[in-house]
């Protein structure tokens, strides 16, 4: 993914994500904490990969806009995640 990110010109936002269960771990007060970290993970992968961090951003959702229903642990598992969103200039 680093080499796809790095042979195109785009900008490009990482996207963390959360289910809808309380924290409990402190390390992450909240959702929206856990939601960013992950993102800022995959940042930081990315850059140890070579990708220029003025191309990278990103941007933290917590639990606000999951794709399946937190009412199923397969649903909740489905919705901790990060999106790669690949930004396409309009000319």
């Amino acid at each position: 993914m680093a080499n796809i990110i790095n042979d195109i010109s785009n900008n490009v936002i990482i996207e963390g994500h959360s289910d809808n269960r309380p924290i409990v771990n402190p390390k992450y007060p909240s959702n929206w904490d856990l939601s960013s970290q992950r993102a800022i993970n995959i940042l930081k992968f990315f850059e140890n990969f070579g990708v220029r961090s003025d191309k990278l951003s990103v941007a933290a959702y917590g639990s606000a806009k999951p794709l399946e229903s937190n009412d199923t642990p397969e649903g909740r598992a489905y919705n901790r995640r990060v999106d790669i969103v690949i930004v396409v200039d309009k000319e």
